[in-house]
């Protein structure tokens, strides 16, 4: 299993409690219901929050792969598990591209966060603008995500830095 430490900032715009999630840090903004939004710059207070993910890599589904010059591109249907401030699912949608010849692995694609931020009312939220990048000598995992696009509930932003410490005996990430 992959282990991952999460570093988080959440922009709460609604009413919503703080979170906590161990390697997951999050930020967020509390307006009363019907405050007008105004200069967002200045609105904004950020709130640390702290929590735990597990990437499901065993249970991956591989709808594609295409061997290129430098190694090759995969795209699969993945999930993770969060828990703590931040709490539920994510599905996401992914582009793997593998250089063998630099010992890299790039993921960008969609992901579709489902669940609950704070404590709060249940929200979707998508991002159309995560990337992470692996080295493919050592294993070490980075990446950033951008949950900004609320589907539905509460307007909620979360921007997550990810640091890869893992797997489990089963193969997923931690």
């Amino acid at each position: 299993m992959k282990k991952f430490r999460l570093s988080a900032l959440a922009l709460l715009l609604g009413t919503l409690a703080t979170a906590a999630c161990p390697s997951l840090a999050c930020a967020g903004e509390f307006l009363a219901p019907g405050e007008p939004i105004g200069n967002q710059l200045n609105d904004k207070r950020w709130q640390r929050v702290s929590g735990q993910a597990v990437h499901f890599f065993p249970t991956a589904i591989l709808h594609s792969s295409r061997e290129t010059e430098a190694g090759k591109t995969e795209r699969s249907t993945d999930t993770i598990e969060l828990t703590g401030d931040l709490n539920g699912r994510i599905v996401y949608h992914v582009t793997s591209v593998f250089d063998y010849a630099a010992g890299t692995l790039v993921n960008t694609g969609h992901q579709v966060f489902s669940g609950t931020v704070s404590g709060g009312e249940p929200v979707l939220l998508l991002d159309d603008n995560f990337i992470f990048t692996v080295d493919l000598n050592n294993g070490d995992t980075l990446g950033k995500v951008f949950l900004t696009r609320t589907l539905t509930g509460a307007r909620t932003q979360c921007r997550l830095t990810v640091t890869g410490t893992g797997f489990d005996a089963q193969g997923n990430g931690l």
